[in-house]
């Protein structure tokens, strides 16, 4: 099947909805199958319009237009197997301890430190913290 231009696949995908329609309105019972027809246009028209506008546009859900678009192009997409993927934990041990130290002046300001340092250098910021006002 040639590539439609944006105009012909616009059209085509007019007739379809129409097509749709009646088979809907003509269908013996509520959840009878799609046609393989019907599937065939609508999937062709997935390599000009996305598949959520085709979809929506012919009242089917996305999903299930992308399913059939991947059993009638033979290449199904499946998520790789958990024994494909090569998941490594890591343990929360790389963590360094943290320390908080919180001071608080006699007007009520409050100053909060988190290091993770083994020695940090905290006097002459508590040194400034302290005296200034």
């Amino acid at each position: 099947m040639q590539p439609l231009s944006p105009a012909q696949a616009e059209e085509a995908l007019t007739h379809l909805t129409h097509h749709f329609a009646q088979w809907r309105q003509s269908r013996r019972t509520p959840r009878g199958r799609i046609p393989h027809w019907l599937w065939a246009h609508a999937v062709a028209l997935t390599s000009t319009f996305s598949v959520t506008r085709v979809a929506k546009q012919l009242g089917l859900t996305p999903q299930a237009l992308k399913r059939r678009r991947e059993i009638m192009s033979g290449t199904p997409t499946t998520p790789p197997s958990p024994q494909a993927s090569h998941f490594v934990e890591v343990a929360a041990a790389w963590r360094t301890p943290t320390t908080e130290v919180e001071i608080l002046r006699p007007d009520g300001t409050r100053l909060r430190i988190t290091y993770s340092d083994a020695a940090p250098t905290l006097v002459p910021v508590l040194q400034t913290f302290l005296e200034s006002h």
